[in-house]
């Protein structure tokens, strides 16, 4: 029952990474999983269970992909390397898509609003760990300021798919960073 039970999650997840909320529905997962929506049912009994345990999957997978991220980075050439890894993050399209559905069912599924919100903190407390890492002074401001830049430039990414997004996606992570990590002048220097 659980190998179907996962199956099932993972089929969730997978249609929301091709083709976001709009095609996330009860009869595409199941036949996914080679089942008819009746018997998906015996594992999740509405749609907004199953969303649940979707969701569940993507803030899991998304909070132990930032944990990789802080644990990695390093030394020198952490904040380059850090850089590189963020910008192919949020040039990953399928990532995106499941964070913008997950977004869109917040509005309205109060469950999924509370699973969006333990993903916003936790990427959040794990921006702060890579920020002090990387030896860049942080704050609730400055990680806010990072946290919705990573968000715009994702989302825009997903949105115009630009042939030079990669490009101009690093172009602004590095700028952000150079002005994070530039010590503060004082108003008498500038």
């Amino acid at each position: 029952m659980e190998d179907r039970r996962q199956a099932l999650i993972d089929a969730g997840l997978q249609i929301l990474r091709e083709e976001g909320l709009a095609g996330f529905t009860q009869p595409k997962v199941a036949a996914r999983v080679g089942l008819r929506q009746g018997n998906l049912t015996y594992y999740f009994p509405t749609r907004s269970d199953l969303l649940c345990a979707v969701a569940r999957a993507a803030v899991d997978g998304q909070l132990a992909a930032a944990d990789a991220l802080v644990r990695t980075t390093t030394g020198v050439g952490g904040t380059e390397k850090a850089i590189a890894t963020l910008g192919a993050l949020v040039t990953r399209h399928e990532t995106t898509r499941v964070l913008v559905s997950l977004a869109q069912a917040a509005d309205q599924e109060p469950a999924v609003r509370t699973l969006f919100n333990e993903l916003a903190d936790g990427l959040m407390q794990r921006l702060g760990e890579l920020m002090t890492k990387l030896g860049i002074e942080t704050s609730p401001a400055r990680l806010d300021l990072v946290h919705s830049l990573l968000v715009g430039l994702a989302v825009v990414d997903l949105a115009t798919g630009r042939r030079n997004n990669k490009a101009r996606v690093k172009v602004a992570l590095d700028a952000a960073f150079q002005l994070l990590i530039e010590p503060a002048r004082s108003p008498a220097r500038r």
